[in-house]
């Protein structure tokens, strides 16, 4: 049999036409295996209308591959799952190649749970061909370095990796036609990607290059999908490429996805010098310690438009926990000077950490409180497969040798790893939740209409006023993001900040919403219940309405009400900051919410939610007043303070044997992790 046609799939990442992250891996897989002399034939299902199973099963018979290959993240295993089985329904013969991040993180289990016949560990070029060649040459599959293979007697072999390529000039530009990628700069819309909010004339035509594989740091949250070794491309080859995308995709912006954008001074300096007489929009993620005056002025005059810096925390004994190689001091001065060059400015702040407690906790809230300007995204820390605090993990019992496969089959967003115990972990992951969803740097509004409608839905018009630079600020024909209830986070064309604007069709579809009767009954019900100090019922009842109706925010108060009398305290907090969260323009949930924070001590937490109920009502009289006890009569701690502690419980039990942040103790980490059911070639 010859193996001579691949079918290679992309799988969808949203509903059918939505903006998608263009997967450069695949890319770069269809031009390795088009320079072998196999032949490639692509489905991108982003732009093909059915179900998956169909339309795959339809590529198969119409196409008669030999072999199908595909792969991603984790988050889309689900999926993958169905266009493995879809191709194998269709031809039973027909060989699967896996890869991608979900594969690099967790090659020990991925073919346990998903059915694809070899999978390929971190770079996919050299590997991918290689299979090829073997099936052709009915050679071993187990033989070839880089992969994880079913063996002849239904087992697995998980080979040692294969050497890393450095002469990235060499490696054949990603194949963007064959996998209709270019078919997603039409479908791009000025709110699809917070870098093109700054697109040109309102029409973001971008591509996403690299420069560079990998990364020189080793954080312990990260997982590097191309591998350990940091390697830089030549920038002569990288703008031979981007010159010939410029003309042919006709794009007037480039996203410099690399892990991490050049550590060099020099070699930033002259990839300035270089791009500055293309005229693009440009962005990058940047390491701190490459901001400097010098660097980010040049990069500012020669088309940056937004930098990403892993910020991650501020309070150092978590920076160094992370094994960030930062600096407090040094991250505030690269955020600064980019503010003063207007390149607008993405980050977060993780919280969770290994080393995380509820003072470090606070000590990156209390940054984050009085440095809004930057708009620094809050999260709570999701352990990655494949990330040293993963293999952490795993090496002290926090996750089971036996939960390896469902873990990868669906990654929880809950599992503690911190130095808090569970409760607390869980109050501050819901406590950060409220304070992101809330707390808004709200605009004046000038307009927000419908545009027009399309095969994606209707797309607005909206303009609005700079609360900093008093810039009017004009988008035009963009589509609402799926993920933006309330608001919808803007960038100012000018000064580059990013404020809050009113997703106002969000909200009159909500205010139109009726809560059903039933539901109000329930709530009389509970009130009166409640009266007649009958607490068990009265309970019940408004619980029943919120299960009824879960935007029904008279009942989430009566429940925070209810709580603030009988406790527990946990409970108030969580009932208000659900509330808030829910309708985060409503000056009086606000009001209530920093009541409820400052009885019990979180006086820091009240006077931003007192802050943000004065801004949506100038006239509040209640919140001023309160606003001003608060800053006469709190002392420091509590008003830096924005987490507490539930419980006196230990945090999780865990080994202390080895430090996940550096190749040695990875290998430690490894070699304590027992491998199941096959066998390891190290060859």
């Amino acid at each position: 049999m010859s193996f001579s046609k691949v079918l290679l799939v992309v799988p969808r990442y949203g509903n059918l036409g939505d903006f998608y992250q263009v997967p450069l891996g695949l890319a770069y897989i269809a031009a390795a295996i088009e320079a072998a002399d196999y032949q490639v034939v692509g489905l991108n299902l982003n732009h093909e209308a059915g179900d998956v199973s169909t339309l795959v099963a339809e590529a198969v018979r119409t196409h008669r591959p030999q072999v199908i290959a595909t792969g991603g993240l984790s988050v889309f295993i689900d999926q993958i799952r169905e266009i493995i089985d879809s191709a194998k329904r269709a031809d039973n013969e027909i060989f699967t190649i896996l890869g991608g991040g979900l594969v690099s993180g967790e090659p020990d289990s991925i073919l346990k749970v998903l059915d694809a016949d070899i999978g390929v560990i971190n770079e996919g070029e050299e590997t991918v061909v290689e299979i090829l060649n073997t099936l052709n040459g009915g050679g071993d599959l187990c033989s070839i370095l880089g992969v994880v293979a079913r063996t002849s007697r239904g087992g697995l072999r998980r080979n040692a990796e294969r050497t890393q390529r450095k002469d990235l000039e060499n490696v054949a530009w990603a194949n963007y036609r064959v996998l209709d990628l270019h078919k997603s700069i039409e479908n791009q819309r000025v709110l699809d990607s917070y870098f093109f909010h700054l697109a040109p004339e309102n029409n973001p035509r971008s591509l996403d290059m690299i420069s560079s594989r990998s990364c020189p740091f080793k954080c312990t949250f990260c997982f590097h999908p191309t591998g350990k070794t940091y390697r830089e491309r030549p920038l002569d080859d990288f703008f031979s490429e981007l010159m010939t995308l410029k003309k042919e995709f006709e794009i007037n912006m480039v996203g410099i996805i690399d892990e991490l954008f050049s550590l060099k001074r020099s070699r930033l300096l002259e990839f300035c010098e270089k791009i500055k007489p293309l005229d693009l929009k440009w962005m990058v993620q940047l390491h701190v310690n490459s901001a400097s005056d010098e660097t980010v002025k040049a990069m500012a005059e020669s088309g940056c438009v937004y930098i990403s810096y892993g910020i991650e925390s501020m309070s150092q004994p978590i920076l160094d926990s992370m094994m960030k190689k930062s600096k407090k001091a040094r991250v505030e001065e690269a955020l600064a000077l980019t503010r003063k060059y207007r390149i607008g400015i993405q980050g977060n702040l993780l919280f969770g950490d290994s080393a995380e407690t509820i003072d470090t906790a606070n000590e990156s809230m209390h940054w984050w409180a009085n440095n809004r300007q930057y708009q620094i995204n809050l999260t709570p820390l999701i352990v990655f497969p494949g990330s040293p605090d993963y293999l952490a993990a795993l090496r002290d019992g926090l996750i089971k040798q036996t939960e390896r496969e469902s873990y990868i089959a669906s990654i929880p967003t809950d599992l503690n790893i911190s130095s808090m115990n569970d409760e607390n972990m869980a109050m501050v992951r819901f406590m950060v939740y409220v304070y992101f969803e809330s707390l808004l740097r709200t605009v004046v509004l000038q307009n927000f209409a419908i545009a027009g409608e399309s095969e994606r839905g209707f797309y607005y018009d909206c303009s609005w006023i700079c609360p900093t630079c008093e810039a009017e600020n004009d988008y035009q024909n963009f589509f609402i993001p799926q993920d933006c209830k309330n608001s919808i986070r803007m960038t100012c064309r000018s000064c580059r900040e990013r404020f809050d604007i009113e997703n106002t069709p969000y909200r009159r579809t909500i205010a139109l919403k009726e809560v059903p009767r039933e539901a109000l009954t329930l709530l009389e019900r509970a009130e009166m219940a409640n009266k007649l100090g009958q607490y068990s019922q009265a309970h019940d009842f408004a619980n029943s309405a919120l299960r009824m109706c879960d935007y029904f925010v008279e009942a989430r108060l009566f429940m925070a009400r209810f709580y603030e009398v009988h406790g527990p305290e946990e409970h108030m907090i969580r009932s208000y900051g659900a509330a808030v969260a829910f309708d985060p323009y409503r000056a009086d949930l606000h009001f209530f919410y920093a009541k409820a924070l400052s009885s019990i001590g979180l006086d820091g937490g009240a006077l931003l939610f007192l802050d943000q109920a004065i801004c949506l009502n100038p006239q509040y009289g209640e919140a001023i007043h309160f606003r001003k006890v608060l800053i006469d009569n709190s002392n420091e701690s509590r008003l830096t303070s924005y987490f507490k502690s539930w419980s006196d419980a230990p945090p999780p039990q865990r080994l202390k044997s080895a430090k996940c942040g550096d190749d040695e103790g990875n290998d430690l980490v490894r070699r304590a992790i027992p491998i199941v059911e096959h066998t390891l070639v190290t060859r």
